[in-house]
């Protein structure tokens, strides 16, 4: 989140410094880059171009495809344009030519240097303004001939209240924070992993991440003194659902799993925790209000599910799973042992279960739009049965018991949309060739 600030206040600062809010031509643009590259590479900018009228109004030269070659960005206006339009450009080096491989409209508001780019990280950031106090950044990167949309940061003012949300589209991580502006201390904060539930059967393109990737000492509330880093222990899980199931497989790297002898509750373990509410975004699903008059949803307001999974002794001793429902001060439970089943593997072990939709009281939740849950994942990792307080917690989320604003999410999302953008900039070529051959 720091990063992406500074990225914007770079931004700001170099952009009215450099500008002077005025723009420069085209032939001034050029001698400018003639500092990071050679007059054929930037005669690659020219040709793609070609013979539009226009001033740049942002620029930046760095490296947002990963290969440690200067890259390029540009915000441009043309001249005599009656609209608010920005057109932004992003050009990489591709094999020794800059070639484009972006391409993007944006209004501004009230300046054009409301729009405007910043090399950073190895992405490029593309700014914009909606209203006062209201931005958004947006951050992609180029990789194996496909633009990735990597993150999108947005703050806007509500009150005497600042908001900011953090969405990564590739590490599937998720910041959201609601600041008192005079004073800049958070009132709320959550931070947590989207883990995107797919159709079964739906093939991922390259560029969408679907899988959630547990690491972080932050998503560590227990055993971190017994935790060593990804060697000793960490987790990937994803997901799928059909018209009945919701369907999870969680793999985990464990240096040393326990197949107990004597309980298997001293063993190794998995608690998903579940609201089955039908979010319609983020935003809903922590707070409610407007005008700065917030109220955060820290208590359930349905029932609330709770998995439980004992993985056994992966030879003679079985899993376990059981479906807990929460209701107020009412719990319930129900025994789901033939759906779910556990391997060893090389490097540790996995865990593939479903649960009814019918058993979290609902239907599929998803149709023409993406809808939400609140979900947690929490991985307990034993590596002595016979000391089984000595125990290490991985979550999907700052998680806290009973508060559903502190889980994680889940996202259904239907087969005409993605959760992110991948763009190959190579698909035109591909499908013209394939017709020629018949397909």
């Amino acid at each position: 989140m720091n990063k992406i600030v500074l990225v914007f206040l770079l931004f700001l600062l170099l952009g009215f410094d450099v500008f002077s809010q005025s723009g420069v031509r085209y032939s001034d643009f050029t001698k400018r880059l003639e500092h990071y590259f050679d007059p054929e590479l930037i005669s690659d900018i020219t040709n793609e171009m070609g013979r539009i009228d226009f001033s740049v109004w942002s620029w930046d030269v760095g490296d947002f495809s990963g290969d440690d070659v200067n890259d390029v960005a540009f915000c441009v206006r043309r001249t005599g344009a009656k609209d608010r339009a920005m057109d932004v450009y992003l050009f990489a080096d591709i094999d020794g030519f800059l070639t484009k491989v972006g391409q993007f409209r944006i209004d501004y508001v009230e300046i054009p240097l409301e729009v405007g780019v910043a090399i950073r990280d190895g992405a490029v950031y593309i700014t914009q303004k909606f209203k006062q106090f209201h931005w958004k950044i947006v951050s992609y990167k180029f990789v194996n001939g496909s633009l990735i949309k990597n993150s999108d940061y947005t703050t806007s003012r509500t009150g005497r209240l600042t908001h900011e949300i953090e969405n990564n589209y590739v590490e599937l991580r998720n910041t959201e924070k609601y600041l008192i502006t005079s004073s800049g201390r958070t009132e709320f904060f959550v931070d947590y992993l989207t883990i995107p539930s797919y159709h079964r059967g739906r093939f991922i393109y390259k560029g969408i991440t679907d899988t959630a990737f547990v690491n972080d000492i932050a998503f560590c509330p227990a055993g971190a003194y017994w935790w060593s880093g990804d060697n000793d222990f960490c987790y990937s899980v994803s997901s799928v659902y059909d018209d009945y199931f919701l369907y999870m497989t969680i793999n985990v790297q464990d240096d040393s799993v326990v197949q107990p002898y004597s309980s298997i509750l001293n063993g190794e373990a998995v608690e998903i925790w579940i609201d089955p509410t039908n979010y319609i975004n983020s935003s809903d699903r922590f707070a409610a209000g407007r005008d700065g008059n917030i109220t955060y949803k820290t208590m359930p307001q349905n029932d609330l599910y709770k998995i439980e999974i004992y993985a056994g002794d992966f030879v003679n001793k079985d899993p376990t799973m059981q479906l807990i429902k929460i209701s107020g001060d009412n719990i319930s439970s129900e025994k789901m042992d033939n759906n779910v089943i556990t391997n060893l593997t090389d490097y540790g072990y996995n865990i593939i279960f479903k649960v009814p939709f019918s058993s979290l009281g609902t239907t599929l939740p998803v149709s023409d739009t993406m809808v939400e849950w609140g979900m947690t994942v929490r991985v307990i990792d034993v590596d002595n049965e016979f000391r089984p307080e000595r125990k290490t917690i991985l979550q999907t989320s700052l998680f806290e018991e009973g508060n559903p604003a502190s889980f994680g999410s889940i996202l259904f999302i239907p087969s005409n949309k993605w959760y992110g953008e991948a763009e190959n900039i190579y698909s035109d070529k591909i499908i013209q060739a394939l017709e020629e051959y018949g397909f």
